[in-house]
């Protein structure tokens, strides 16, 4: 029996290998993924800036128009004033100068409230574009450190893979079996030691009894509580 687990013990030792670098396969995509939608929500923050920049210049540029449009209307007052004769039309004249001049000061300050928004969005728009680009490089090289781990996992993956396939040829067929049925289930760990008296895989205490029979190997012997298949490298006996 001692003969069988070794075997047996050998193929897990390896498929363990497998087990952890598929697993550390399958989220490398979940960890570039998270990556990129980083880089995505970044580039998407920096359009947002921008489509509110363009709003704000969309909104500015028609009251541009007409302060223009009111200076010219101030404008053509100042020069009607030398044309005056009677003081009604001074009076007519002075009151659309007035509604012309509150019209101005009420255009200036919407245009200046618009500037001050579309430079606190420049503003930070340019600290978000710095930490971008400082982040880019980091999230970029980590996203190659990946790549290429996964090549390399792929590749050594291959190598692993033939060696279990030639000791699985070595494991008595029944014992496969049943460490095949287990493993999935178990993370691959199926055979685990139980020194001093202590599963490995569940951690619980073995009988001494039970534990002095793992010890002479003369039979398969399992966990009582986890089913895993237990063997020793101790020679001592539990008192």
């Amino acid at each position: 029996m001692k003969t069988l687990l070794e075997d047996l013990i050998a193929l897990q030792d390896v498929e363990v290998k497998i087990f952890k670098a598929e697993s550390e396969l399958e989220e490398i995509p979940k960890k570039i993924e998270e990556i990129d939608s980083i880089i995505v929500a970044r580039k998407r923050a920096l359009e947002t800036i921008d489509e509110e920049i363009s709003a704000f210049e969309e909104r500015k540029r028609p009251l541009e128009a007409e302060l223009e449009e009111n200076q010219s209307i101030l404008d053509a007052a100042d020069a009607r004033v030398k044309r005056i004769k009677t003081n009604k039309e001074y009076l007519a004249l002075q009151r659309e100068g007035d509604i012309a001049k509150r019209r101005k000061v009420n255009i200036e300050e919407q245009i200046l409230s618009l500037m001050e928004k579309m430079e606190n969005r420049l503003k930070g728009r340019e600290r978000l574009q710095k930490s971008f680009n400082d982040d880019k490089g980091l999230l970029e090289e980590k996203k190659n450190q990946l790549l290429a781990r996964s090549d390399t996992l792929k590749s050594s993956l291959k190598g692993i893979k033939r060696k279990a396939d030639k000791l699985r040829k070595t494991v008595d067929p029944s014992l496969l079996a049943k460490y095949d049925k287990m493993r999935q289930n178990k993370k691959g760990l199926v055979v685990v030691p139980c020194d001093n008296g202590v599963c490995s895989g569940c951690h619980m205490h073995i009988p001494p009894q039970l534990f002095n029979e793992i010890i002479k190997g003369d039979r398969l012997i399992v966990c009582p509580l986890c089913q895993r298949i237990l063997y020793t490298s101790t020679k001592s006996k539990t008192k």
